[in-house]
């Protein structure tokens, strides 16, 4: 066959005139021997007794014209033929196609040289095959899966075209569909992949032979030669085995055993997923490790730096358990020591000792020396009494001059007596204190347990007993309890008896301390504290809570004082008043008491307040009540009654930051023992300021107690504080008074309050 020029074939790329006449186009099927064709097709169709090869023939073309598309163009592409199957997909009629160019369904989806391709192989006589997008009459696109076959004429030429097509529109539908859905799901991982790389946390996923399946870099980062153990199919306990073989990991021993225990211990962890645990890194990091199971089976886990929030926890702990001052440790910490050294001595049957003591003439060095001495003289004192001790003993400062420390495991009255003139002839050695010398003195007393007590207060109690008989016999000295030291336990008893009798009749008294706002010194509510005169004298109120709390009238008391302030609150509002919430000191008896919730609920009631008008407020060492269990249910129950939480004196209490999240607490006071040191101690700024921030940190407003002056409340507006009370604002004062000076209209005022003219803040 001839090679046809380009410019045919261009030609016969480019539109076709239709047939003018009917015979114009039967003309060009007998040229091309086409006519004879389908006329001999036809026959064979109803010509039973037609050869073989005939029958074959047209069974063949039935079959194809039922399932196929088949058509036949000219060689300018005009269409000479169409079957039903052509007219049903394109949804043109026969005479509608037949004339027509084949560019009559072309859909333009194509290029150029897609059709120029198409040409250039048909033209010189040879099969074309592909998919061709088509365009029907209502202008929806079908694809078909097209063969074009020339049809070579006697001379060699190319007279027509037969093609054969078949719908594959659902099917390039399907294809679109998948090929969508890679797509989008290939996004997706890369996605997935981003954002697993800027998460800061180490992500990990492990399947269920426990091999490593997926890790971001910061996980890969978590460990050290991260490229030796961190790939795709290692074990995760072939990880732990290297990071022990590294020394990655801080452990408690550091011996095989004890690494054989925690590495079956991280293991049971890693299978049984849920729990977080938290691990020190060898090289000063700390990781907090959350592990799930997923609905596939895999265990996924994260891994979190969280270096800095323990760093912080140690500081404020730090801060919170040591003696800004001197550097000792403090209160908080001293229950815990002598429980443990109590603990000890029982078992072994040993005796310890728990010495308090404190400076003869401290106050006259602070007068006469301004309070730098003094506090220079404590941290000499202080020293002095860490280098007379052993490392086992316990060295704390209860606060202005007086110590505390707990000996353990000494129980010979030589071996007492030999201590305590050691540590006198070492603590009463001259001092220089701003270029003088001083001879300080101090005076000890000594109480031992288990003999004299087991709990902190008892053995304080008659440590003091001894201190005070120190002091009465010259000072300077030492002394030991004696069942003899009975005086001041008979005094408590006569108090004891007295009070007893003023709960049962009433006979305490409630005052209230106002509450303000430090921003705008507006009036925010009360705190409720309760006074006792017995025989015309005034009863402190630690003296006489430490006595009911011996004694076990503390519940009937903090009932009594509940009442009482819920009364005093009604009435005020009768008359006018808005007083804001009243905050109540609530104790561990009291809230431990049966039916204390719907008793607490109906006094407010019958009183004409609502739960939000009131505030309770618990003590640290409620927090470590051995039922704290139950406590902490019982707040969960009043919050959401809707009465508020307030943890009062934070920071002086051993348990401050380990229960905050246990307990519902929505407010936390700052003690005035903090407050008061501000102006002198840079230590206690640095707590009360993280004290603020933490309680911010966690959804909690601070109030400060104990303010007294204007640098203290600029200080604490400073540092973020939300309000305040003291003496700054105004003193305690009964309902009457209140009562009073609301009929006089009397404003709440910053530095005159509701104070005397005669009686300035202080």
């Amino acid at each position: 066959m001839e090679d046809l020029p380009l410019h045919e074939l261009s030609e016969y790329m480019q539109p076709s005139d239709t047939f003018e006449h009917q015979s114009e186009r039967d003309e060009i099927l007998k040229g091309s021997g086409i006519i004879g064709m389908l006329q001999q097709n036809a026959s064979a169709r109803t010509d039973d007794k037609g050869s073989g090869l005939t029958k074959l023939l047209g069974a063949y073309q039935a079959a194809l014209d039922r399932h196929a598309i088949v058509a036949v163009t000219d060689r300018r592409s005009r269409i000479l033929s169409a079957n039903r199957q052509f007219c049903a997909v394109s949804g043109y009629r026969e005479d509608e196609l037949i004339g027509q160019p084949h560019r009559l369904v072309n859909s333009g989806h194509h290029p150029k040289a897609f059709f120029e391709g198409m040409w250039r192989t048909i033209a010189y006589g040879q099969v074309w095959h592909g998919e061709i997008c088509n365009r029907a009459k209502d202008g929806n696109l079908y694809w078909v899966d097209t063969t074009i076959v020339p049809l070579v004429g006697s001379d060699g030429r190319v007279e027509a075209y037969i093609s054969i097509r078949y719908d594959i529109t659902k099917r390039k539908a399907a294809e679109q569909a998948l090929h969508e859905e890679v797509e989008r799901r290939r996004g997706t991982e890369a996605l997935l992949v981003d954002v697993m790389e800027t998460v800061p946390d180490g992500i990990a996923a492990f399947d269920a032979n426990d091999r490593l399946v997926l890790f971001n870099r910061s996980y890969a980062n978590l460990h050290m030669h991260p490229a030796e153990a961190i790939r795709i199919g290692a074990s995760f306990e072939s990880i732990l085995q290297h990071g022990l073989a590294k020394g990655q990991y801080v452990l408690p021993r550091n011996t095989g055993e004890s690494h054989q225990a925690w590495l079956r211990a991280r293991l049971r962890a890693h299978r049984n997923p849920g729990r977080s645990t938290v691990q020190e890194l060898a090289d000063g990091r700390w990781i907090q490790i959350r592990e799930r199971r997923s609905t596939s089976g895999h265990i996924v886990g994260t891994r979190t730096d969280i270096t800095e929030l323990k760093r912080s926890e140690s500081a404020i702990k730090f801060l919170a358990e040591h003696d800004p001052l001197t550097g000792l440790l403090n209160r908080s910490v001293l229950s815990q020591r002598l429980e443990e050294a109590v603990t000890a001595c029982r078992r072994n049957q040993t005796s310890g000792l728990l010495m308090v003591m404190d400076l003869d003439g401290f106050k006259q060095i602070n007068d006469s020396m301004g309070h730098a001495a003094g506090d220079a003289l404590l941290k000499t004192i202080a020293q002095r009494l860490t280098e007379a001790f052993r490392r086992s003993d316990t060295v704390v400062r209860l606060g202005g001059d007086e110590f505390a420390v707990v000996v353990p495991q000494l129980g010979r009255r030589d071996s007492i007596d030999a201590l305590a003139q050691r540590l006198l002839a070492a603590v009463q050695r001259p001092a220089m204190v701003q270029r003088r010398s001083l001879a300080p003195r101090l005076s000890l007393g000594i109480a031992r347990f288990p003999q004299d007590g087991h709990a902190l207060e008892v053995l304080l109690r008659k440590a003091d007993m001894a201190l005070y008989r120190a002091k009465a016999e010259g000072r300077g000295t030492y002394r030991i309890f004696t069942r003899a030291m009975r005086a001041h336990v008979e005094q408590r008893r006569r108090l004891t008896a007295a009070l007893t009798s003023a709960v049962a009749r009433g006979a305490i008294d409630v005052v209230l301390q106002p509450q303000f706002t430090l921003s705008d010194h507006r009036l925010t509510g009360f705190e409720a504290l309760a006074r006792w005169t017995n025989e015309g004298r005034a009863v402190s109120p630690p003296d006489f809570i430490a006595i009911a709390e011996e004694s076990g009238l503390i519940g009937d008391l903090g009932n009594l004082v509940l009442n009482k302030a819920l009364e005093a609150i009604g009435s005020l509002r009768q008359n006018g008043m808005e007083t804001g919430p009243v905050a109540i000191n609530i104790a561990s008896a009291q809230i431990r008491q049966v039916g204390f919730v719907p008793m607490l609920q109906a006094a407010v009631h019958r009183h004409g307040l609502t739960p939000g008008d009131v505030e309770i407020e618990l003590t640290e060492n409620i927090l470590l009540d051995e039922a704290g269990d139950e406590i902490a249910r019982r707040l969960k129950t009043l919050r959401t009654a809707g009465f508020s939480i307030a943890l009062d004196d934070f920071g002086t209490g051993y348990a401050s930051l380990s229960h905050l999240g246990r307990f519902p607490i929505d407010r936390i006071k700052i003690d005035r023992g903090f407050v008061s040191r501000m102006s002198s101690a840079q230590d206690t700024c640095t707590i009360v300021r993280a004290i603020i921030g933490l309680a911010h940190a966690l959804g909690m407003t601070v109030v400060a107690e104990g303010i007294e002056t204007q640098a203290q409340l600029e200080q604490l507006l400073a540092y973020g504080c939300d309000f305040g009370q003291g003496y700054l604002f105004s003193p305690p004062l009964a309902p009457e008074q209140l009562m009073a000076r609301l009929g006089d209209g009397l404003d709440f005022k910053l530095a005159r309050g509701l104070c005397e003219p005669d009686q300035p803040p202080r």
